[in-house]
């Protein structure tokens, strides 16, 4: 903006224009929609409660008062809201974790009416839900459930109404082990839902040999057996020193040599499978052999 000022010049009256100061506008501290805490200025999340400052809020706040919610070992609760939530260590993620381990898209966790569920998304050094591995598919999330992304662990807390799934297959603990022989680090837990096998991020499953497909086989344990089928990968799955046929179910004995690439694998078992399921698995198979009879 500018003023006029009326100068007498050589005796004629000459109009000056005065430019006027710009008017500086402050950053204004923010106040947290959630928990009310005054944020300096420039704050992204809220110093209090970990609130994304620049989100909408929680339709569960405005509606219920309650909100779920991520705290981390020190205390800060990052809350979720409805829809997707990203984690990781891209500048906009929704739950921001600055942690090397933590890759810039980690996991996603979903907020769907009255559900939690979470996923992974390829990240280098993966998601655990209560001490077990996830993949790429959403896995419902129960209360106070424990989620490590890379070396950082937090807790989830749901509020009141919040319903676990009754099928979550990776919440209850695993049925057997897929266990490196030469390596006993690589173990990986076993449950009835199939479970992809690869060398790449990703897979339920993920072995660190070049001689492992990217997809390599998928396992799973139905009663009493372990089902692995070969998905058609560059070299073969073996059973002793036997190949199986790629894009075929077939069972793994309890004692036998399971090799991926070049990496060999045993069956070890959480606990003896009882007699019920065993007469399930004999059930099915005979099942099965009448209907191919009958074909």
């Amino acid at each position: 903006m500018q003023t006029e000022t009326t100068v007498a010049v050589g005796g004629e009256a000459t109009v000056a224009m005065t430019p006027t100061p710009q008017t500086t506008v402050a950053m204004t501290p923010v106040q947290c929609p959630i928990c009310a805490q005054t944020n300096p200025p420039g704050e992204q999340y809220c110093i209090e409660c970990g609130f994304l400052l620049s989100s909408a809020v929680p339709e569960l706040v405005e509606q219920a008062g309650a909100y779920p919610k991520l705290r981390d070992a020190s205390g800060r609760e990052f809350l979720l809201k409805a829809g997707e939530n990203l984690i990781g260590r891209d500048p906009s993620s929704d739950v921001l974790i600055s942690d090397g381990t933590v890759s810039r898209r980690h996991a996603c966790i979903l907020i769907e009416e009255n559900r939690a569920y979470i996923q992974d998304l390829g990240s280098t050094n993966g998601t655990q839900l209560n001490g077990q591995p996830i993949g790429a598919e959403r896995v419902p999330l129960p209360p106070n459930a424990e989620l490590q992304f890379g070396s950082v662990v937090m807790t989830l807390e749901l509020p009141e109404g919040f319903e676990t799934p009754a099928v979550a297959a990776e919440v209850a603990p695993p049925l057997a082990y897929l266990v490196g022989m030469s390596d006993p680090s690589l173990r990986f837990p076993l449950y009835t839902r199939p479970q992809r096998i690869g060398r790449r991020a990703g897979n339920d499953i993920v072995i660190p040999d070049a001689y492992v497909s990217g997809q390599h086989a998928v396992i799973e344990i139905i009663g009493a057996d372990v089902r692995i089928t070969d998905l058609g990968s560059t070299n073969g799955t073996f059973i002793g020193d036997a190949k199986i046929a790629p894009n075929m179910p077939t069972t793994v004995p309890s004692d036998a040599l399971l090799t991926l690439g070049k990496t060999q694998f045993r069956i070890e078992w959480a606990a003896e499978p009882s007699p019920e399921t065993t007469r399930e698995t004999d059930a099915e198979a005979h099942a099965e052999a009448n209907t191919t009879d009958e074909a």
